[in-house]
């Protein structure tokens, strides 16, 4: 079959007779017994020849047959391991498109200060992190504040706070509890850090010393410095930070495959630095990835990566290169994703462009940019000069677009280099990451021109808080339109974006994005009619973009994201039916607790 291979409206038509032919060739399968069978359970197989079943069997890595409890019965030999999931719910294991393992490590290993902003918190929170890092080790981070002006879980409702400003805390703090731990963390806006007293000695900074240019280190009424520093004043710190230890770095990949494991989670899609990729090797070596670790270099490595001859597909199937990242503009948290008109609470603002945009751009960090660069039209730069080297190689292009500004701009650059090579209508799979806010005009555009919108559900639940105050109601139509977007042809693929942004706090196990996405509430349970209701996806939606979706975004359909014949057996069971919660009562799937995880046809996880 030539031409895109079209997903959603006609669901990978392409593999319909393949697959049929498989299943039909295993279930007239050899005498060889099963390595493991699991019966008795309410599975949803998310494949369309065959959407429910009440049994598995594997051999080896793979699935041998998918039916009854009494035909997968007899594929078992006296070695077997029966596995009896009494009523149990079992679906493909979660692939979740869109996780920062290293940030979710450094967080979960590290200190997370997101939901803080009072003096005993701050100080639990720093010591239990010094229990968990061995001595000397650096606490950095933190983001502490972030729920401060908006209390977690609200609608929109600010949050009680006081009129001396936001909570700024010292070194007083967390000496006591951190005496063996350099500490430097950050406000979530970072308008201010906090370093205490072995950091500070460690950076030479003393009563006597000055105020560097551009920033300030705040000292008390007897001229000793309180541990705060603003602008310049942090890279007095931030220079003498070593780089993570590997044996850290290990330790933190463990804490994220543990974490997804518990959720069910069989495969992350990573934004990879070099790293973090020696980590996962080092890990698989051992035999220690009990999750598929698909991964995406920053679009700026592409020169390299290419010169080596990486092209789509290379690796194998725990460690695959399958996209490069990019960016447009910044997030929502900060109000620095970029927007036609400005910020109704900033009305001097309407965002700023990420660096790899512009000619002069080099790693895809943010860069701060004059109000006048802030609002021109900005010409072809460093994106589309690397996103054709990217077409060379094969790997597909993954950009981050928020506002809806930047989405138009990266809807722009695609349209243009897709026409220009000839690809809208052949099998692409480009992606949108976020597609947060898009203009009404630009939706249908998804569709023209067969991409893949890269969404994130829980930001629904999470960023409502303050999304009607910074952008009104009218332009947040067109934010989180997840059935827009579907119903103009756009393939939805979940991600849940963890650990979050410097201002939220984003949970790597799916049942927050599936609740999210089939009642657009908090979780609260606020508003109560939904936000936007009438932009809700059906759980059977919001499954087939957490499992089979992202599978077919990776070019992976053969192999992953449907509980069929010759796939991974890679296998979530829950105590509860997500698909029968998603339709009665959304709040039940947060309740939900996966009992088994199988990767690969081990079981890496029991509840």
């Amino acid at each position: 079959m030539q031409g895109i291979a079209r997903f959603g409206g006609g669901l990978i038509a392409l593999a319909v007779v393949a697959t049929t032919t498989v299943w039909s060739r295993n279930q007239q399968a050899s005498a060889v017994p099963a390595d493991t069978v699991l019966v008795n359970g309410r599975v949803y197989t998310l494949d369309a020849n065959r959407p429910w079943a009440e049994a598995v069997a594997i051999s080896g890595s793979r699935i041998a047959a998918v039916g009854s409890t009494t035909d997968i019965r007899r594929l078992a030999g006296e070695a077997t391991q029966v596995i009896d999931l009494a009523g149990g719910f079992a679906l493909p294991g979660f692939n979740d498109a869109h996780v920062h393992v290293e940030s979710t490590g450094a967080l979960l290993v590290g200190v997370n200060l997101l939901d803080v902003h009072e003096p005993s918190a701050f100080t639990t929170r720093i010591r239990e992190a010094a229990g968990r890092l061995p001595k000397g080790s650096w606490i950095t981070r933190g983001e502490w504040g972030a729920y401060e002006q908006w209390a977690a879980g609200s609608a929109g409702a600010a949050a009680s706070g006081g009129a001396s400003g936001p909570f700024t805390p010292s070194r007083d703090l967390i000496d006591a509890v951190s005496d063996e731990h350099p500490v430097f963390v950050n406000r979530f806006d970072r308008s201010m850090f906090l370093a205490n007293s072995l950091a500070l000695r460690l950076a030479d900074i003393t009563e006597s010393t000055a105020d560097p240019a551009g920033g300030e280190i705040v000292k008390d009424s007897d001229g000793r410095p309180t541990g705060i520093l603003k602008g310049a004043a942090a890279n007095l710190v931030r220079r003498v930070i070593p780089p993570v230890p590997f044996e850290q770095r290990l330790t933190q990949v463990r804490a994220v495959l543990k974490e997804a494991r518990e959720g069910g989670v069989t495969t992350m899609q990573d934004l990879t630095s070099a790293e973090q990729l020696r980590a996962y090797q080092d890990l698989k070596r051992r035999g220690e990835l009990t999750a598929r670790i698909m991964l995406r270099p920053t679009l700026d490595n592409v020169a390299h990566t290419s010169a080596l001859g990486i092209s789509r597909g290379f690796g194998d199937d725990w460690l695959r290169y399958i996209g490069y990242k990019a960016w447009v503009d910044g997030i929502m948290g900060n109000s620095s994703a970029m927007f036609f008109e400005p910020y109704d609470h900033d009305p001097k603002n309407k965002g700023l462009l990420r660096d790899i945009m512009r000619p002069e751009g080099r790693d895809g960090a943010a860069m701060s940019m004059t109000a006048e660069q802030r609002y021109t039209d900005f010409p072809p730069g460093n994106l589309e000069t690397l996103l054709e080297q990217a077409i060379r190689s094969g790997i597909p292009p993954h950009v981050h677009a928020i506002g809806d500004k930047g989405n138009r701009i990266i809807l722009d650059v695609y349209e243009k280099l897709l026409t220009k090579h000839g690809l809208v209508e052949r099998d692409h799979r480009w992606r949108v990451i976020h597609a947060q806010v898009v203009h009404a005009d630009d939706i249908p555009r998804f569709g023209r021109l067969n991409l893949v919108a890269e969404i994130n559900p829980y930001h629904v639940s999470d960023d409502m808080r303050w999304m009607e105050e910074r952008i009104g109601p009218e332009r947040s139509r067109g934010a989180y339109a997840f059935r827009k977007l579907k119903d103009a042809g756009a393939v939805l693929i979940f991600g849940s974006d963890s650990p979050g942004t410097n201002a939220a706090r984003y949970f790597l196990n799916p049942v927050y994005g599936l609740y999210a996405a089939v009642s657009r509430q908090t979780l609260k349970g606020e508003p109560r009619e939904g936000w936007f209701h009438d932009q809700r996806l059906t759980i059977e939606e919001a499954l087939e973009a957490y499992t089979k979706a992202p599978a077919w975004a990776s070019f992976e359909e053969d192999v992953k994201g449907v509980l069929a014949p010759g796939r991974f057996a890679d296998i979530a069971v829950f105590d509860t039916d997500l698909v029968e919660a998603g339709r009665t009562d959304p709040a039940r799937l947060l309740k939900a607790r996966v009992r088994y995880t199988i990767a690969g046809g081990r079981i890496v996880y029991q509840r």
